[in-house]
Order: C-alpha cells, then sequence, then structure tokens
C-alpha cells in the first residue's frame, strides 16, 4: 500500500535486504546494508542483522543458527575484504554449509 507518495513497505526483510543491495549497486558494507533496510521497514535492529547473517551463503554458522533458511533462500555472500554482493554460483563457487565445494 502506498501512502502519501511512499514507496510500499517490502512484505519481508529479506526482500528489503535484496531491494536494498540491488539499489546500492550490487555491494555494499554490512553497516550500509543494515542502514539501507532500516530505511525500508519496521524491523528491529536484530531481526535485520539475523537476516543478513541467515541469508549468507559463505558463513558456516549462519548454517547452524538459521537452519530454517534453506540453501535456495540464501543470496549473500561475504567478500574478503567485509563487503558483501550478491551470490552468484558461477563466480563464487558452489558452498555447501557455509563451506566451498567448488
Amino acid at each position: 500500500m502506498v501512502i502519501m507518495g511512499r514507496q510500499p513497505e517490502p512484505e519481508t526483510c529479506p526482500a528489503a535486504l535484496r531491494a536494498a543491495l540491488t539499489r546500492m549497486g550490487g555491494r555494499a558494507s554490512a553497516r550500509s546494508l543494515f542502514d539501507q533496510v532500516k530505511k525500508l521497514g519496521h524491523w528491529t535492529d536484530g531481526a535485520i542483522w539475523q537476516t543478513i547473517l541467515s541469508h549468507t551463503v559463505n558463513y558456516p554458522p549462519s548454517y547452524h543458527l538459521y537452519s530454517m533458511v534453506t540453501p535456495a533462500q540464501r543470496f549473500l555472500f561475504l567478500r574478503e575484504d567485509g563487503n558483501f554482493e550478491m551470490y552468484d554460483c558461477n563466480w563464487h563457487g558452489r558452498y555447501d554449509t557455509g563451506k566451498r565445494i567448488t
């Protein structure tokens, strides 16, 4: 629903996360990504941080902490420089429970 010229709020925090990263050109620091998602909805700070962690492909602890998030739902890749980008298995390789397998 659009209210007085405002953009509609994404239905879920993961959708907001994906939209924010796309708008930021596909790469962003964790803090800037968090700040953008915060502007898009009413989620708590903890919910946003948990969504970032739970949707990261190459972070093994997230598979144990957030087992309800399936591998197919994970779309973030944590780069060595600490920035996040959209995961692409053709570019980043394949991962199983956070570990690179190819």
